[in-house]
């Protein structure tokens, strides 16, 4: 684990510490976040959580520093697209897929006193909205580009932070319509946020007490989600005329167990296996007349226990902790 990411989770010990004193509710241990990049200045944000949890009021989404943000486009720009699942429990809790275009909110179309109420009266530097259909209806959910409070400033100065309705109380008292309760949400965010070759995000999120239109704040749960690169090596020689490879997969410098495809120029020859230290080795044919050869490696992203478990000793504010897939590939190595 890098210098930057143990300073980021000593800033998150820090900021449980001064936060969530109550620590985690039992009832509410499910949510993460997951950030990938994408071509093409793509960011993906996938955030989930448990029907059997509290229901999600409000989540803010920590951009680490470093991050060039673009929040300027006119209003009515498409900045993405957003697929999301729900169980409406007014529909008797069936799932309720959703879909939409993120687009940058016009003048007037997010109540000031609901924007007021979510941003803890900050200025938004932008608003957009997640314009979602469902079973023939169009449900606006705004997004808030504002600066981070000043105790989780060290972690991210901006943050993106949504406001959901509580999914258990009428309607007409301002619960949520069809009864919807989040469950995941999958944003991809177009010129927004530059990638960064390593950082961390943060998923701040915050519940409602069950049947009422009041925060449990005491319950407010922490989901780190790393960015790192991963790194491929390779290295041959020739030994008793047999031409053997050796190699390692880690990321963040860690060791990753995956699959590896070994490559003779661009036609793969075989695929290993990296063992518990991130080590691989290959034997080519005695009877190969390859001489260039190079490893490649794809690995999803995954959960990351170790992240959380570096705060452990403060109480339970980190919950699943992830780290981003990587494809990478070794240089190309000559072996005659």
């Amino acid at each position: 684990m890098t210098a930057r990411m143990r300073t980021a989770l000593g800033v998150l010990a820090t900021l449980a510490a001064l936060t969530l004193a109550g620590g985690t509710s039992a009832a509410y241990t499910s949510p993460k976040l997951q950030v990938s990049y994408l071509a093409g200045n793509v960011t993906r944000i996938v955030a989930s959580a448990a029907v059997t949890d509290d229901s999600t009021a409000r989540a803010a989404i920590l951009i680490p520093n470093g991050t060039m943000i673009t929040a300027t486009p006119a209003p009515g720009t498409k900045v993405g697209t957003a697929r999301a699942q729900v169980s409406a429990l007014a529909l008797g809790g069936a799932l309720l897929p959703l879909a939409g275009d993120i687009v940058v909110a016009p003048p007037g179309a997010v109540n000031q006193a609901t924007q007021a109420q979510c941003t803890d009266g900050a200025t938004p530097q932008a608003t957009f909205l997640l314009v979602l259909q469902a079973a023939g209806q169009t449900i606006n959910l705004p997004a808030y580009l504002t600066p981070a409070p000043a105790n989780l400033a060290a972690l991210g100065g901006t943050q993106l932070v949504f406001c959901l309705a509580p999914p258990d109380i009428p309607t007409t008292a301002g619960g949520a319509t069809f009864g919807a309760k989040f469950l995941s949400a999958d944003l991809t965010l177009t010129g927004v946020f530059s990638p960064l070759a390593q950082g961390t995000w943060f998923g701040v999120w915050t519940p409602w007490n069950p049947g009422v239109r009041t925060l449990n704040a005491a319950a407010t749960a922490v989901s780190p989600a790393v960015i790192a690169p991963g790194l491929v090596t390779l290295s041959g020689r020739k030994l008793r005329g047999v031409k053997r490879l050796a190699g390692r997969v880690s990321q963040a410098g860690a060791s990753i167990v995956t699959r590896v495809q070994i490559l003779a120029g661009s036609k793969r020859i075989a695929t290993v296996s990296s063992q518990g230290n991130g080590s691989f080795s290959y034997a080519v044919a005695r009877g190969s007349k390859a001489t260039a050869f190079r490893a490649r490696a794809v690995v999803a992203a995954r959960a990351s226990a170790a992240v959380c478990g570096q705060i452990a000793p403060i109480g339970d504010p980190c919950v699943n902790g992830t780290i981003n897939g990587f494809t990478a590939q070794s240089g190309t190595i000559r072996i005659r």
